[in-house]
């Protein structure tokens, strides 16, 4: 039910721009839950001064100006933060994002299967990433992934199909049968424009997962060591 709420709330604030009273008064929804479902999709300045003219409460008004203030300054901040670390990024060698791959795969890559390389993540620049660095350094072109998606009954399953392909730039070919699941009433509501599924890479060979798992393995030996000679010399 709150995953179906929350969508419905989602949909009255994009599709019709609402207050949070109006939503309220349609849904029922508490204002605290509001807040926490609606916290990044303020209302444009045009819209308020459109509603105040249609008779809007000053308070309302006020309170979605004031959300929409904070927000321009957390918008600002974050930039400030990006840019420095972007600066940081810049430094970077070849060698930190052979790590980087590494670390990626051990928290989301599966361990499990000794013959197969396979890695699941609902961010496509995570999964491009991840593409390239197989190829930069395992030597796997991408011509050699096979991919695939799962997805909610509530998306369109076509577009979202078309967004991955285009996205990872990947043949139609390479996609296996699309998986679609039910929304439960536990499930994450997909409808964000934001929000494409989760996309599955999968890449067949025993000799590549091998070099993986014993890279990984390799940098986390070398870190424990390198812990354990700095607390000998302590």
């Amino acid at each position: 039910m709150n995953a179906q709420l929350r969508e419905k709330a989602i949909q009255l604030r994009l599709g019709q721009e609402l207050s949070y009273a109006e939503i309220r008064s349609r849904l029922g929804v508490p204002k605290s839950t509001l807040c926490y479902w609606l916290r990044e999709l303020p209302l444009s300045k045009e819209r308020i001064l459109e509603l105040r003219r249609q008779g809007w409460q000053k308070s309302e008004a006020k309170i979605e100006i004031f959300r929409a203030t904070m927000r321009e300054k957390r918008e600002q901040k974050c930039q400030e933060i990006y840019s420095e670390q972007k600066k940081k990024m810049q430094l970077l060698s070849k060698d930190s994002f052979f790590t980087a791959g590494l670390m990626l795969y051990l928290s989301e890559g599966n361990k499990m299967d000794y013959s197969q390389i396979a890695l699941a993540n609902t961010d496509c620049r995570v999964i491009k990433f991840f593409i390239q660095w197989l190829d930069d350094f395992l030597g796997i072109a991408k011509d050699k992934v096979k991919v695939a998606l799962n997805l909610y009954e509530n998306m369109d399953i076509e577009k979202e199909k078309k967004f991955w392909q285009d996205e990872l730039g990947l043949a139609e070919s390479q996609f296996y049968k699309t998986a679609i699941r039910k929304l439960q009433k536990s499930s994450f509501s997909y409808k964000e424009s934001f929000r494409h599924g989760t996309c599955a890479l999968h890449i067949m060979g025993a000799d590549k997962k091998r070099e993986l798992t014993m890279a990984i393995k390799a940098f986390l030996d070398e870190y424990e060591e390198r812990i354990r000679a700095c607390s000998s010399v302590g």
